[in-house]
């Protein structure tokens, strides 16, 4: 079963004292965050962390993922000092660098891995990619323009536990867990985020070269006011589906991802194969909560460990309707 260690390792050390901890992971991010407290006696000091270490974060002895340093901060008093750690997995370089890049002729999955290559990011392809004829960046965030092209093919980039990334379809697999509110559900929070969703959707292109344009425009009958969202599509975003395929999938992404339901479970992991696994982001769990008419399999986007040495030790999940990834009608 769960302990209530969290433990980093760098550098040929490791550290576990940690009395207040988050490590949260999302589809929605290449990168997973890290933050982590202790108050400690004495004058303290930097526990040997510098800007180059590689830093594995290590929960119930299982790891979860791999962060470099982004803030260290410590509060020295006259006989204590408080110990502040926050870190981003190694996509972090692909999120802050501006690169400029040109490939033409390869696939969504070669084209993330010549990137990645590049920044020394470990890479994953599990999906089955098209051929972009041309993909550009000039002074701009590869995060941006991977993250763009993978959303119009329909797939995920998200952080894995070596610190790398996974290029995935959203799943399709089973349920992992069930989970009924008052069995294993402590909290929930069902939220409609109506500023997720625009009555239409234009995508506009333009090719530079040839001179001609396109564009596409889909309606959310739903709302019945004039909320536009004009979007402007990359020379990528075209030939990975057009401007039709694009301004249904913003539609659909966006009327799921409007209706989420956030929970917390006690502990860091579930049961699986005769073992314990911790909670992980594109995997499916059954959630059931009889008041609000909720038995459903959903999809978890975001996923946030949480330590506290007063509160224990908890997951928090985001579950939304896969369509809210995978952009289905």
């Amino acid at each position: 079963m769960d302990n209530d260690e969290v433990e980093i390792r760098f550098d040929g050390f490791r550290y576990g004292r940690w009395q207040r901890a988050e490590v949260r992971s999302s589809v929605d991010d290449l990168c997973a965050t890290l933050r982590l407290e202790v108050t400690l006696p004495g004058t303290g000091d930097n526990l040997g962390i510098t800007a180059n270490s590689v830093i594995g974060v290590v929960i119930a002895g299982q790891p979860v993922t791999t962060v470099r340093l982004d803030r260290l901060s410590r509060r020295v008093g006259r006989d204590s000092h408080d110990i502040s750690l926050d870190g981003r997995s190694l996509a972090r370089e692909l999120v802050d660098s501006q690169y400029s890049k040109t490939l033409s002729g390869l696939t969504l999955g070669e084209i993330a891995k010549r990137l990645c290559s590049d920044f020394k990011v470990p890479l994953q392809v599990l999906a089955k990619t098209s051929v972009v004829e041309e993909f550009a960046m000039q002074c701009e965030s590869p995060a941006t323009a991977l993250i763009n092209a993978a959303r119009t093919a329909n797939l995920l980039f998200y952080p894995r536990a070596d610190g790398g990334l996974v290029l995935a379809e959203p799943t399709k697999a089973a349920p992992v867990a069930s989970l009924v509110y008052g069995e294993h559900i402590l909290d929930y929070e069902v939220i409609d985020e109506h500023s997720q969703r625009f009555s239409e959707y234009c995508v506009k292109s333009h090719d530079t070269d040839g001179g001609a344009a396109a564009m596409s425009r889909v309606k959310d009958a739903d709302i019945r006011f004039y909320r536009p969202m004009h979007i402007v599509a990359d020379k990528s975003g075209q030939s990975l589906g057009g401007c039709d395929r694009r301004a249904e999938l913003e539609r659909n992404r966006r009327r799921a991802r409007a209706h989420r339901v956030e929970l917390t479970v006690q502990g860091w992991r579930y049961p699986h194969d005769g073992g314990w696994r911790p909670w992980d982001i594109n995997t499916q769990v059954r959630v059931t909560i009889p008041a609000e008419n909720i038995d459903d399999v959903m999809l978890i986007g975001d996923r946030s460990f949480s330590l506290d040495d007063r509160g224990g030790h908890a997951t928090r999940l985001t579950v939304m309707a896969r369509d809210a990834f995978a952009g289905g009608k």
